[in-house]
């Protein structure tokens, strides 16, 4: 036990955890443009229901997940064993800011990786909701319908779209729930779902239309909130360290 403990605490663990994450990552690189029929849909859906349709199906060119998976869950054990065995030590002794910066970001880290854990298993993906102006869908099995009320697109003299936006109202039976402007990386928020516009047309009988995903990650407050504390914790470490506070 002694040496499994001591292999879990070790900066070598880490290091060989960075190296085959490293590794692992490159390999998928290149394995998602060889086999782009499997991996299209990836960020289509959530990551544990496409890996489990998916990784397990077709486990050779899903191998590279496999590896990635195991490196990062290598990480999230090896900070919290090292952090564990430090901070014991450190609140037998002297305890200051500076010796437990280090230990706020491995925590930092364990809600990054915890965070999106739970978004990759309680997460929701509703793509393709294709809408004409003036016309109505169903959102997934949100229990909404909305309704693209105006569609603009400003087009440059090239031909492509320089900007396109929607206006979207969501209804929840015939009671009006949300309503806002949808542009490219400026989704409209309700109860945890983000609406983005994602594609524009016009229909067979001259009306535009516009394509909508919508999109829960159930860990995206908690993965900020983790982000900016592991950031804040990395800014005030590299502050010179006082004499009393080394």
């Amino acid at each position: 036990m002694m040496a499994i403990w001591r292999f879990l605490t070790s900066l070598k663990t880490c290091a060989w955890a960075g190296l085959a994450f490293c590794v692992a990552g490159a390999v998928g690189s290149v394995v998602m443009g060889r086999y782009p029929e499997l991996f299209a849909d990836m960020d289509a859906q959530v990551f544990a229901g496409w890996f489990a349709r998916k990784g397990f199906a077709d486990p050779a060119p899903t191998s590279w997940l496999y590896g990635l998976l195991l490196a990062t869950a290598l990480f999230a054990v090896n900070a919290a064993c090292c952090t564990a065995e430090r901070l014991v030590r450190i609140l037998r002794g002297e305890v200051t800011l500076r010796r437990l910066l280090p230990h706020v970001m491995h925590l930092a880290f364990l809600g990054v990786v915890l965070s999106h854990l739970v978004s990759a298993v309680y997460g929701d993906r509703i793509p393709g909701v294709a809408i004409p102006q003036g016309g109505f869908a169903m959102v997934g099995g949100t229990g909404w319908a909305m309704r693209l009320d105006r569609f603009d697109a400003v087009m440059a003299p090239e031909g492509y779209p320089r900007d396109f936006s929607a206006t979207v109202t969501l209804f929840r039976d015939t009671t009006p729930v949300a309503r806002g402007v949808v542009r490219t990386n400026e989704p409209l928020f309700h109860e945890g779902y983000g609406i983005y516009i994602k594609n524009f047309g016009t229909t067979p009988w001259g009306a535009p239309y516009a394509v909508f995903d919508a999109n829960r990650d159930s860990g995206a407050t908690a993965i900020l909130a983790a982000s900016l504390l592991f950031t804040a914790a990395n800014l005030l470490y590299l502050f010179p360290s006082r004499r009393n506070d080394a």
